[in-house]
């Protein structure tokens, strides 16, 4: 497997709409096959991907708790194998899997710890893994990852926003996930010129940014009419700067 890729943020900053862009990168350099993860319970990948989905790994989970005194050991891991390979939604260059949420009362802890490790012996088959994280970075760790090799911390053009990426970096640090490299993504930015306000918050936060995406109207179009990611053009400000920060990544390694 070549990249692990996270992209974090607190709510509302654009982190599906850049994980999309992202994944149609790596398509479109040839760096397949790409696993994408939607790890956010408010599942929005598939439809700015313009992907639909059959099963949530939440539901699997569900499923593994209902299943869980019948079935024992080699069956329990089979069970699971099978219903995670069902779970994918396959695409060309890359596959989608979607947490989603858990659903009904009860322990998951058995279905969690197995489910982690069906995720990342998932992920070897794959050259990178890119995953549309949840806000702030627990979701990430706990369910699919066990270090991270790039991640993006998403903020809006705000000094609130900033100072939130920078509270997030903070807990990858407090909670011992490994990062090889992180900065930080300032999405909407008008004129893609930041403020002096939120450029002095960027400074404080110490993270590297990585670019100041510029307010588009391309996307702007997709979060209001649920247009997919696709039909955002090839020159559109937005595309343009994500294409730029991953392939600055990639060919630096």
């Amino acid at each position: 497997m070549g990249f692990t890729i996270a992209v974090t943020g607190k709510g509302g900053v654009g982190k599906t709409t850049i994980s999309a862009l992202l994944i149609q990168r790596l398509v479109a350099r040839g760096e397949t096959p790409v696993l994408a993860v939607d790890a956010d319970s408010n599942a929005n990948l598939g439809e700015a991907l313009g992907v639909t989905f059959a099963a949530t790994v939440g539901g699997i989970r569900e499923d593994a708790r209902k299943e869980a005194n019948m079935l024992t050991g080699v069956a329990k891991q089979e069970f699971l194998d099978l219903r995670v390979q069902e779970a994918l939604a396959e695409q060309d260059g890359y596959d989608m899997i979607v947490m989603g949420r858990p659903e009904g009362p009860g322990c998951y802890c058995f279905a969690n710890n197995v489910l982690r490790d069906v995720i990342q012996r998932l992920a070897g088959n794959y050259r990178h893994v890119l995953v549309d994280s949840e806000a702030g970075l627990e979701h990430v760790s706990r369910r699919t990852l066990l270090k991270i090799d790039l991640l993006l911390i998403v903020s809006d053009c705000t000094v609130r926003g900033v100072r939130t990426a920078g509270r997030i970096a903070q807990l990858a640090d407090e909670m011992g996930t490994p990062v090889a490299t992180r900065g930080l993504l300032v999405n909407r930015v008008p004129d893609g010129v930041l403020p002096d306000g939120v450029a002095a918050a960027v400074a404080e936060t110490g993270l590297t940014l990585l670019a100041a995406i510029p307010l588009d109207a391309h996307v702007a179009a997709l979060d209001a009419g649920g247009i997919a990611v696709g039909d955002i053009p090839t020159d559109a400000p937005a595309r343009v700067t994500v294409n730029r920060v991953l392939d600055e990544f990639l060919n630096d390694k």
